[in-house]
């Protein structure tokens, strides 16, 4: 179960009417072909597992791959443009436990964390349909 679904579920207490947890995988080849990017597996009414298989050349695009679904007949009844996407949002946190790293080397950690691309901007999923979840991780 992903961790923004589980905190999403235990926050509001809802879950959509349909839901699709999509996974990116990168295969050890530089482009995947259109006819084997897409895999639709439904696990029960309402939730199905989507994934979208780009080489390791490609920039995933989490939109397209969704389209393509859509066009190939994968996915029935959904629209991209109207899709919500829930991302995690992981902030670092150093701490001073030992045993572990030197708090230096936590904070330089966490300084590039933060600086880091966002999951958003990465899988090329539209800003203004996102929502993100975040969690405290220390370290």
């Amino acid at each position: 179960m992903p961790v923004p679904l589980v905190h999403h579920l235990k926050h509001n207490r809802v879950l959509h009417e349909r839901v699709l947890l999509v996974s990116v995988i990168t295969r050890e080849e530089p482009r995947v072909e259109d006819a084997e990017r897409v895999e639709v597996v439904p696990i029960c009414d309402g939730m199905s597992r989507v994934f979208l298989r780009y080489g390791f050349m490609e920039t995933p695009d989490i939109k397209y791959g969704l389209r393509l679904a859509v066009a190939q007949g994968r996915l029935a009844d959904v629209n991209p443009n109207e899709l919500t996407y829930y991302l995690g949002r992981e902030t670092i946190v150093p701490t001073r436990r030992l045993p572990g790293m030197w708090i230096w080397r936590e904070e330089l950690f966490s300084l590039l964390h933060r600086n880091a691309q966002r999951s958003a901007a990465y899988f090329c999923v539209p800003a203004r349909q996102v929502v993100e979840i975040g969690v405290e991780i220390q370290i």
